[in-house]
C-alpha cells in the first residue's frame, strides 16, 4: 500500500513538474530527485513531457474575439517600435532586443530577429532534433558548432537549404551549434 502511494505521488509531482505547476520548494525538492537519477521520476517527467508537447495539437484553433485580436496585436506592434532602432527605412536589431526562449525539444532554444520568418537556434550538445517535414522553404547557415542529419555533417560556414514539403531524418548535435533560420 505505501508503495502505491509513493508511485502515485511521483506520478502527481511528475505531471504537475511538465506543466510547470509545482510551488518554488516543490520544484526543487523534485529536481533533487531528478538530478539523483531516480528512474521512475525521469520515466515519469518523459511521459509528462510528451503529453504536455502534444497538448497544444489536441486543441482545436478558436478564433479570438476582434477586440481582443486587434488589443493584442497593436500592443505588440508597440512594443516591437518601442525595441527596434531604425536605420534609414530598416531596422537594428540588437542583441539584447528579444530573448531566447526553450522549444519543445529539450536543449533547444531559439530567438526570433524578424517576425516568424528569421531566427536564431541553438542547440545544446548532445541534443537531437526530430525529424520533419518543412512547411516553408527553409534556409540555415551553421554559425558555430556542427550539426548532423542523414549522415551528413553541417559545419560552421555551411549552408543548408530545404524545399517547401521536404523531410529530413532527426538533426543531432554531438558539440552543440549555433544555427541562422530564415523560412520564407
Amino acid at each position: 500500500m505505501a508503495d502505491e502511494l509513493y508511485i502515485q505521488e511521483i506520478e502527481e509531482q511528475a505531471a504537475l513538474y511538465a506543466l510547470g505547476a509545482l510551488t518554488g520548494e516543490e520544484a526543487t525538492q523534485f529536481k533533487l530527485r531528478l538530478d539523483a537519477h531516480c528512474r521512475l521520476c525521469e520515466a515519469e517527467v518523459r511521459e509528462c513531457e510528451a503529453v504536455v508537447m502534444a497538448l497544444p495539437l489536441s486543441a482545436g484553433e478558436v478564433a479570438p474575439p476582434p477586440r481582443l485580436r486587434a488589443r493584442v496585436l497593436a500592443l505588440a506592434e508597440s512594443e516591437k517600435r518601442d525595441r527596434e532602432t531604425r536605420i534609414g527605412d530598416g531596422t537594428l536589431l540588437r542583441a539584447s532586443d528579444t530573448d531566447w526562449y526553450e522549444s519543445e525539444v529539450p536543449g533547444v532554444q531559439f530567438r526570433t530577429l524578424h517576425e516568424n520568418k528569421t531566427m536564431l537556434v541553438k542547440m545544446a550538445p548532445n541534443t537531437s532534433f526530430p525529424g520533419h517535414e518543412h512547411a516553408y522553404e527553409e534556409q540555415c547557415l551553421v554559425l558555430d558548432g556542427s550539426l548532423t542529419s542523414d549522415g551528413v555533417t553541417a559545419y560552421a560556414g555551411d549552408f543548408t537549404y530545404m524545399p517547401r514539403g521536404s523531410t529530413h531524418a532527426p538533426l543531432h548535435s554531438k558539440d552543440g551549434c549555433l544555427l541562422l533560420v530564415a523560412y520564407s
